[in-house]
């Protein structure tokens, strides 16, 4: 989900997105899944199984479902036009630089692309929770931006650091870098912390379900890496399904909030085609979803397990990144607003 700025002069109504309970149990209550599955990991479960259930039953689902507002709306498709072409681009960049002796760099921009696409999401829904607050102010604005981002990029960065470049991390130049930035880490989380501390005093009202969805992800982010350790594969896939457990959860809540209020209405049926059809029950949403990860992604794997055939799928989740990096901007856009219940 995009990080657009949601600043619209449109009607309050309430503190949630949802509703208190929706939005506990799927903007922020996943970071309990997440939770578990890093506890049944540390406890020595065997992580196979847990993978196939992320990789075919949640996360698969996700990145396919954004097929149901883009190319199965023909209000869509007529919008983004070329842009949905970008699959093809996405799928050959992969197999490309494997064939340039370029693989291990492919997969570290994939896996960077990939946490920095989690990382504007749950920003997305720092700018929902901000607007139903109607927060407007800058300093807050700012902190929220930058402490977010830093707490969910620089785990990650040191993480990639030590993973794909060992030698280089262990540099006195690097190590000072480092140190550098933990401790400038150590200083914005102090002020976010002040920020809000101060405003409680004042007698600000605090925006709570932002500073929940603060309390669940920032632990967490880092809490993971330090887990995943400095593996170069079996440390990223741990990480990424810990994490793209509370990413995926969120995605699929928030994707049919939008779809069943844009195509649930009769007056959508025959507008909206698929999406309208899709839209009739979360089953038949996400079944498709399921179904299209399986075509599209698990059987070709499978069918061909080789690098080529890897990394030119990695294409569909790059082309899921381009195309909510556009879907989800809400400023100009009314129809989404009011989708999201927005105004």
């Amino acid at each position: 989900m995009s990080s657009q700025t949601l600043a619209l002069n449109l009607p309050h109504r309430g503190p949630w997105i949802i509703s208190r309970r929706q939005d506990l149990t799927w903007f922020i209550g996943p970071a309990l899944v997440s939770y578990a599955v890093l506890g049944l990991l540390t406890a020595g479960f065997p992580m196979t199984p847990l993978f196939l259930i992320w990789l075919v039953g949640i996360d698969g689902p996700h990145v396919l479902a954004t097929v149901t507002r883009t190319y199965f709306d023909p209000a869509e498709r007529r919008r983004l036009g070329s842009l949905l072409w970008v699959v093809a681009p996405a799928m050959a960049l992969g197999p490309i630089m494997v064939a340039a002796g370029a693989a291990s760099l492919f997969y570290l921009l994939a896996v960077t692309w990939l946490h920095f696409h989690i990382a504007k999401q749950h920003f997305g829904f720092v700018m929902l929770y901000r607007h139903k607050a109607r927060e407007r102010n800058h300093v807050d604005l700012a902190l929220d931006r930058w402490f977010l981002l830093a707490s969910l990029m620089l785990p990650f960065a040191l993480f990639a650091l030590r993973s794909y470049y060992p030698y280089l991390f262990a540099t006195a130049a690097i190590q000072t870098v480092h140190r550098t930035l933990l401790i400038g880490y150590a200083l914005l989380a102090a002020a976010f912390v002040l920020r809000q501390v101060d405003q409680w005093r004042r007698g600000t009202a605090l925006n709570i379900p932002k500073l929940m969805l603060f309390a669940a992800i920032v632990p967490l982010q880092w809490i993971v890496f330090a887990y995943a350790g400095s593996g170069t594969a079996e440390g990223t896939v741990r990480a990424g399904m810990v994490l793209g457990l509370f990413h995926s959860f969120q995605y699929h809540r928030l994707l049919w909030f939008h779809n069943r209020n844009r195509y649930g209405g009769p007056q959508a049926e025959g507008a909206a085609g698929l999406a309208a059809v899709l839209a009739r029950r979360f089953g038949y949403y996400f079944g498709a979803a399921m179904v299209l990860n399986l075509l599209l992604k698990v059987l070709p794997g499978q069918l061909a397990p080789n690098l080529y055939v890897n990394a030119a799928l990695w294409g569909i989740p790059f082309t899921h990144y381009i195309l909510d990096s556009v879907i989800w901007r809400v400023r100009g856009d009314k129809e989404l607003a009011s989708a999201l219940r927005l105004g």
